[in-house]
């Protein structure tokens, strides 16, 4: 079978359910570990076809749109590939956060629902009836048009389908970007660039057909929904799939079920890899085999040759072999992926060359290491596809070793952003000089090209300029992870205004949070010393002071859903100063932490608020509150770290913050 001959996703899925209708297209992993609910091909079909039906029964039509806000689940699977079936737009988002961050969410919910205008929403029952009975007055008016539904009621519908007739040039589904750097818009991706890009996805990824992917990303985001979930059906193999929050509890789940199903593919971006190194023990690897991994790509966000090589060797006893993590590079407007690298591989290059006049002088070990940057190679251009870096002034095309913007043409360039023709002539209509006849899709990335190869500098808006000489912040943000006091991966730098009215540096860092015990130990003692490691570090790494220092409580840092810094929007908040969270600005300080009483509930319910910002909850699950894992997670290490008798080992996705109390009471001598 050859999927780029046909017209749609859609062709694919009924053919692998004619040609295969007994294997296995989907394990979905209910407890991340054994408990397991298997969808076939054929099922796959039947659902799609009953569900979709359903909705033309409705009056849905071919390119109206239906919002999705479910977690990872078979539900999410049949209803997302439902809506590709009938034509409807599926339009994928991430649930909220719980109460206390409903407005947060609201910030992208509503210019989401705005843009696409939904007929359907499609979720969880409790959010029915949240958004039914508890609707927050701006949601009032927006949703007097959309019908609301259950998953559990849509996916019991059934009715006669009618095939659409499909074609390559309709469209798919939205894909909304996660608004990192700006309003989220309704990326076009059509059946056109969905196989042109998966296309050149298998040819990079090495896939063979029938071969597992191990998928924990949520099916919201591109990453997990287009090469994890869509991947592998064009290539006609099967998914076994657990939630984030499966991951975030244990991460050695994601490793365990490469190995029980001997998964050839996965994905995940930096911090996933860097989270398994933290947690697996050298015990817990003695039960791994990664030698069956073909390819697992690292990506969404910039990836650094340390950590992927100290994975590598942490993991090459459990099979790993040393290309099979590979580093990649893409975006929701090109599908996913437009470069991927075959292995590991970097430039060791001058940094201050690099900085100061974008371009790049090989070095070695022997140069001083404040003055080595390791660019991590991205690959080449996938075939079909073109890759430029312009010149941010002239807008030329620049030679190979020069940084500039990071341009690409090709099929997998996606149609535009829904109803929003300004901003897609802005980045979807770039002219290059000497380039006649193609528009370029203009990234926001730079990057410079070298032997052929793309290797990424940083994001055009997070350049920090000073004394004429560029930065970029990851570089800062991800050196400072080797001081233990501060929290790797919440760490923000950015630009700010010194008093002589020049740009200099501002780093905002959250603290660990076993170092927050005593508000007065910690602002006469700890402080004072991480801060000396900080400004020190920097001026010896980088030969810059930075001008402000911000030491923030955990989880004042705002991220998108896929996990991303909101660079900008954090950069406001900072230099608005109107943010909660705050425990010193340097070189102006605030007190604004609490002692933590002894007792041993009221300690544990303190902490779960000031940590997971909702008033505890003893009943219910506590990852079933509506707060990102991430979060959870770093209540039970400071849990753990107050009581260090506390293995959390045992907590399940249905563990009450009860259970915990109940569990430190029995244990604590």
């Amino acid at each position: 079978m050859f999927p780029q001959d046909q017209n749609s996703i859609v062709d694919i899925a009924k053919e692998r359910a004619k040609q295969s209708p007994d294997r296995n297209y989907l394990h979905f992993l209910q407890d991340g570990d054994d408990n397991e609910v298997t969808l076939t091909y054929q099922q796959l079909d039947q659902s799609c076809r009953q569900i979709a039906g359903w909705f033309q029964q409705q009056g849905i039509q071919k390119g109206d749109r239906i919002v999705v806000i479910l977690p990872n689940s078979i539900e999410f699977t049949k209803i997302f590939y439902s809506c590709l079936y009938g034509g409807f737009l599926a339009v994928p988002l991430s649930e909220p956060a719980g109460p206390k961050h409903l407005q947060t969410y609201l910030e992208t919910f509503i210019p989401t629902l705005e843009a696409s205008e939904p007929k359907y929403l499609v979720t969880t029952t409790p959010l029915v009836q949240f958004l039914t009975t508890q609707l927050p007055p701006p949601l009032q008016s927006l949703l007097n048009d959309i019908t609301i539904i259950s998953d559990e009621e849509l996916v019991a519908q059934s009715a006669e389908y009618t095939d659409p007739k499909l074609e390559k040039t309709d469209l798919a589904y939205l894909q909304f970007t996660s608004g990192s750097t700006g309003t989220p818009k309704g990326i076009m991706i059509s059946h056109r660039n969905l196989l042109a890009n998966m296309e050149e996805a298998r040819k990079g990824c090495d896939w063979k057909e029938g071969k597992g992917t191990a998928l924990w990303l949520p099916l919201f985001h591109d990453f997990g929904l287009a090469a994890g979930m869509i991947g592998a059906l064009y290539n006609g193999g099967f998914v076994v799939l657990m939630t984030p929050a499966h991951f975030i509890v244990k991460p050695i789940r994601w490793l365990k079920a490469i190995t029980k199903y001997q998964c050839s593919y996965s994905y995940s971006p930096p911090f996933g890899y860097d989270l398994c190194l933290k947690k697996v023990s050298e015990e817990e690897k003695k039960s791994l085999d990664l030698s069956s991994l073909i390819c697992a790509v690292n990506g969404a966000e910039p990836v650094h040759y340390e950590n992927v090589k100290e994975f590598n060797d942490y993991f090459a006893d459990c099979g790993l072999q040393p290309n099979a993590i590979r580093p990649g590079f893409g975006m929701a407007e090109t599908v996913i992926m437009f470069a991927l690298s075959p292995s590991l591989h970097g430039l060791l290059v001058n940094k201050e060359l690099l900085e100061t006049q974008g371009k790049i002088e090989f070095v070695d070990q022997s140069e001083p290491v404040t003055n080595q940057k390791q660019l991590v190679n991205l690959g080449k251009n996938m075939d079909f596809h073109e890759l430029v870096i312009q010149d941010l002034e002239t807008k030329e095309a620049l030679p190979e070793g020069k940084i500039g913007e990071i341009l690409i043409h090709g099929p997998s360039v996606c149609e535009g952003y829904f109803r929003n023709p300004e901003a897609t002539k802005e980045v979807f209509e770039v002219v290059v000089p000497n380039r006649a006849g193609k528009n370029f899709l203009k990234t926001g990335d730079t990057g410079l090209l070298w032997e052929g190869n793309l290797y990424f500098a940083s994001r055009i808006k997070d350049l920090i300029i000073i004394r004429g000489r560029n930065y970029y912040p990851h570089d800062f943000e991800n050196a400072l992870t080797e001081i233990k006091e501060l929290r790797a991966g919440c760490i923000v730098a950015y630009p700010t205004i010194d008093q002589d009215r020049a740009e200099a540096l501002a780093i905002a860092m959250e603290i660990q949070k076993d170092l927050l015990k005593d508000a007065r130990v910690f602002q006469e003692y700890i402080l004072p010393t991480i801060d000396q490691k900080v400004t020190s570090f920097i001026m010896d790494r980088f030969q810059l002071h930075v001008s402000k220092r911000l030491y923030l409580q955990p989880g004042v840092i705002q991220k998108t859903s896929s996990g991303k810094i909101k660079h900008q929007k954090n950069q406001k908040i900072f230099e608005s100063g109107a943010f909660e969270g705050l425990l010193a600005q340097l070189p102006q300080q605030e007190e604004t932490i609490h002692d933590i009483e002894s007792n041993l509930q009221k300690t544990i319910f303190q902490l779960f608020q000031k940590i997971v910002q909702q008033d505890p909850d003893v009943e219910n699950p506590i990852f079933a509150l509506g707060v990102e894992s991430l979060v959870i997670l770093d209540f039970l290490e400071t849990v753990q770290e107050k009581y260090p008798v506390f293995n959390f080992d045992w907590i399940e996705e249905t563990s009450t913050l009860q259970d915990v109390i109940r569990w430190l009471e029995e244990n604590i001598e």
